[in-house]
């Protein structure tokens, strides 16, 4: 259990005093000032608790406390003060979602009775949200496990950028990790309205008619509507919602966000996706990386730099040939595989398809009544 306190005011010799008072209750970090606490909740967390000043230089407490709340949302807020009005905690439920507001002098049992309160609340919120992700990601990834066996070609996409995503998902801090990912896996499920002719044009990056691009770009608000459909999934429906939103606002939908204001896991979506298509066409990673920075206003520039990051770390796969029974999960397949029922092709799992036990099974499961040229190539991180 998170146990982890950062103490953030402007006068040292409080933290000192907290820090003589609280070191047996839990591990604390201390930080001199609003700049000094955002910057170590960004940099030393995840903390438990913060417990803050309100009256600093530069940045007052609820203020430094709403930053935090974007980026660290688990963490459970504590305000001091020195002066409470009924203004302040206004303020501080309002705008800083405050857990409990404090008067100084604060008593020690006091201040230990409330880091009890607001460890187990702490407890509560992270319980909850590993047993909401684990639940609906499980869920998520049986129902695209089988949709990618029926159609693989389609499914292909999702496994080949699910690396990309990942890997930039964690460059950027991304708060909410699992609802990138899923969003990503359910990205294509607008593509249920989508010709088979007009999805194989865009697979191979060729150019639409107005009205094939207006019936494509149809498809993230039809996706995003099933998934909002399904409890606590609205945010993973923004993101699907957005995918196809460029980031100096242009694209569906049409409305007034743009930049920072989309979605991250849209923004990331976006450029992992046309990256995809680039490299699916025969493109070098290296040129699709600089294609993509050229296209000036359809990408977040942070996020087309942490994705060239990701490219230079994958430099670091290998590749080999094993056969089925030598797969494991996280393999990743560097070619189609099809199998031969008798004089038809079969196309099995599409190119960059990752492993896990559900496919390895189903390939397996196949093995028996339809031949499947062995050994098949696969790429995996080096050790």
């Amino acid at each position: 259990m998170n146990r982890r306190v950062l103490l953030v005011d402007d006068d040292v010799n409080l933290l000192e005093s907290f820090k003589r008072q609280l070191r047996k209750k839990a591990e604390l970090v201390t930080a001199e000032g609003a700049k000094a606490g955002i910057e170590a909740a960004a940099r030393q967390g995840p903390f438990a608790v913060v417990v803050s000043d309100y009256n600093m230089p530069g940045m007052n407490g609820v203020d430094m406390l709403r930053v935090i709340r974007h980026g660290c949302p688990d963490t459970v807020r504590v305000l001091l003060t020195g002066h409470a009005d009924l203004e302040i905690a206004i303020q501080a439920v309002n705008e800083g979602n405050i857990f409990r507001l404090l008067t100084k002098p604060c008593p020690p049992e006091t201040i230990e009775k409330v880091l009890d309160d607001a460890f187990r609340h702490h407890d509560l919120i992270t319980a909850e949200r590993e047993l909401l992700e684990k639940t609906l990601t499980g869920s998520v990834a049986v129902l695209c496990d089988l949709i990618s066996l029926v159609k693989p070609d389609v499914f292909g996409r999702v496994s080949r950028i699910l690396p990309f995503l990942r890997g930039v998902s964690k460059r950027l801090s991304d708060p909410r990790p699992w609802e990138t990912q899923t969003a990503a896996q359910l990205s294509v499920v607008g593509f249920i309205t989508l010709p088979d002719s007009l999805i194989g044009k865009v697979e191979k990056g060729k150019a639409l008619t107005d009205a094939e691009e207006k019936q494509f770009l149809s498809h993230p608000a039809f996706g995003a509507r099933l998934v909002a459909k399904i409890p606590r999934m609205e945010s993973v429906a923004a993101i699907v919602a957005y995918q196809e939103k460029r980031f100096d606002g242009l694209g569906p939908p049409r409305d007034e966000v743009k930049g920072e204001q989309i979605p991250l896991g849209a923004r990331i979506l976006k450029a992992v996706v046309d990256l995809d298509i680039l490299l699916a066409n025969g493109m070098q990673k290296g040129e699709a990386i600089t294609k993509l920075e050229r296209r000036k206003g359809v990408y977040d520039p942070a996020v087309v730099e942490a994705l060239a990051g990701v490219i230079n770390e994958q430099a670091r796969y290998i590749m080999q040939k094993v056969h089925l029974h030598g797969l494991e999960p996280g393999m990743i397949m560097a070619e189609d595989l099809y199998g031969q029922r008798g004089t038809e092709s079969v196309l099995l799992i599409a190119k960059g398809r990752e492993m896990n036990e559900t496919v390895i099974e189903f390939l397996l499961d196949n093995s028996r009544t339809i031949k499947i040229n062995q050994p098949v190539a696969v790429i995996q991180p080096m050790p």
